[in-house]
């Protein structure tokens, strides 16, 4: 794992400290959820309204499969993210990457600075192939993941039913660790400011 907490600047000069997930974050993690448009929380897998509900996804935390990253300003959860890796089986090379961002946040390239991060991990953990998933309305996101060299493998139909009970398709999208890696330093050499390291810190073997 990197050396954290640490601090990095975004685009417009905010500074934020990314870190691991702590069982002490669930009062920040309640307060980042509700303050995600409801739009946004409709394709969750959870009701993040529910405090019980993000006690019980924060019962993971620890969990060796999983790595939760969120990035912090004034104390408040700005973004989310985390890594899940299966540690047993035939899919241990793969790795799924989720990230959400406040929306106050947005555009100013948190989210890519936390998807870098995902990445490190992954590299870290040798993960070979990347995937996510993405809803055919939310094109936004999919614009960000397609970027980023994911690329659609397969539709599941119906797969999803949304907190209205609306059923949604849903894209299964994947890229390999090499081009994924390929795509993000074509963006970000692009984008003067991106997520820069203000105070770099020494890391870790990749």
């Amino acid at each position: 794992m990197g050396t954290y907490p640490k601090t990095v600047s975004l685009k417009d000069g905010t500074d934020v400290t990314l870190r691991p997930m702590t069982p002490e974050d669930l009062d920040r993690s309640h307060r980042f959820f509700l303050s995600v448009p409801e739009e946004d929380r409709l394709y969750l897998r959870v009701d993040v309204a529910r405090r019980e509900n993000i006690a019980i996804r924060m019962e993971d935390t620890d969990a060796e499969e999983r790595w939760r990253l969120v990035a912090v300003h004034d104390d408040d959860i700005v973004g989310d993210s985390i890594l899940i890796q299966p540690q047993h089986g035939w899919a241990q090379h793969t790795g799924e990457v989720r990230c959400i961002v406040a929306e106050d946040f947005r555009g100013r390239g948190l989210g890519w600075t936390l998807l870098s991060e995902l990445f490190q991990e992954a590299t870290r953990r040798r993960v070979e192939i990347l995937f996510g998933k993405a809803i055919p309305t939310e094109t936004a996101a999919l614009r960000i993941v397609e970027k980023l060299g994911f690329r659609r493998e397969a539709i599941l139909r119906n797969r999803i039913r949304t907190l209205h009970g609306e059923r949604q398709d849903v894209f299964l999208m994947t890229v390999s660790i090499q081009d994924a890696w390929a795509r993000m330093e074509d963006l970000m050499h692009g984008m003067d400011g991106l997520g820069r390291e203000r105070h770099p810190r020494k890391r870790g073997a990749p």
